[in-house]
């Protein structure tokens, strides 16, 4: 009788969960800025992985995970570019976080080979949580001072696409996800929307994932997948406002973006 009721006390303490929670995060120059590491912890340590943009240097990054650790008494990895991108004036790198005991990295998928295409080219990397396997492909569309060099980048973004599912003919779960820096139903999206692979955004342009002087503004935040080839996609996906109306003091202490997230199913993959 001993032996049973310490078999079932264990069990109570272990969790199955069939769904995953893939997120991305501009993190506004992580490294660089005088970050609230524990609050950023705090925000995104619900999450299995995380895709993080404006990633400023590796010490920002090696923080970060410390932090998530701290928070949760989980081991976490981390992945940061080769090397970074952007002009002689700004650089920033891509980075990834991910719980250790969920998520499984698979391999670097590199840069998207379009220097003259992209302020920043697009990066991706490779996962696997639970049975699903995919790429994640992270994007920081350029802001600038001319709307038609947002346009343009975005206007390609389908060749981005096609680079990476091109890469690899037995894994077709591309994933797109990052700052836009533009609403995800605007004409410029129309070549990554009508692509035969019947490609979506995720979340609703009415939700809000940018921080305003006194309250959320801009839809800049995405995430772009397939109905066609990642139906692990439960339809759920969402923003995590983390600020409270604090909106000034959670810029300087996390970042003037909103985590943005999918769930997946990760029981089966239908590659």
């Amino acid at each position: 009788m001993k032996k049973i009721l310490l078999i079932l006390s264990i069990l109570s303490f272990v969790s199955f969960s069939d769904t995953a929670k893939i997120a991305s995060f501009n993190t506004l120059r992580l490294g660089k800025n005088n970050k609230d590491y524990k609050l950023m912890a705090n925000v995104i340590s619900q999450f299995e992985l995380v895709g993080l943009v404006e990633v400023m240097n590796k010490n920002g990054l090696e923080n970060l995970v410390r932090a998530l650790e701290k928070k949760t008494g989980e081991k976490w990895g981390y992945h940061i570019s080769p090397y970074s991108v952007g002009n002689s004036e700004y650089k920033e790198y891509y980075g990834y976080v991910w719980k250790k005991d969920k998520v499984k990295f698979i391999k670097e998928s590199g840069f998207y080979p379009g220097e003259n295409e992209y302020s920043r080219e697009p990066y991706g990397a490779g996962f696997k949580i639970g049975s699903f396997d995919f790429t994640l492909i992270l994007v920081h569309i350029i802001f600038g001072k001319e709307e038609s060099r947002r346009r343009g980048e975005i206007f390609k973004l389908n060749k981005v696409y096609d680079y990476f599912q091109n890469q690899d003919l037995d894994e077709n779960d591309i994933i797109i996800a990052g700052d836009f820096n533009f609403i995800a139903f605007d004409e410029s999206f129309e070549n990554l929307l009508n692509h035969k692979d019947k490609i979506i955004y995720a979340l609703d342009p009415v939700i809000k994932t940018t921080l305003g002087a006194n309250k959320l503004s801009s839809s800049y935040d995405n995430i772009f997948l397939s109905l066609i080839h990642t139906d692990e996609f439960t339809g759920k996906s969402g923003a995590v406002d983390f600020t409270d109306e604090k909106y000034k003091e959670m810029k300087e202490k996390i970042s003037d973006h909103l985590p943005i997230f999918i769930e997946v199913d990760i029981l089966e993959d239908d590659d």
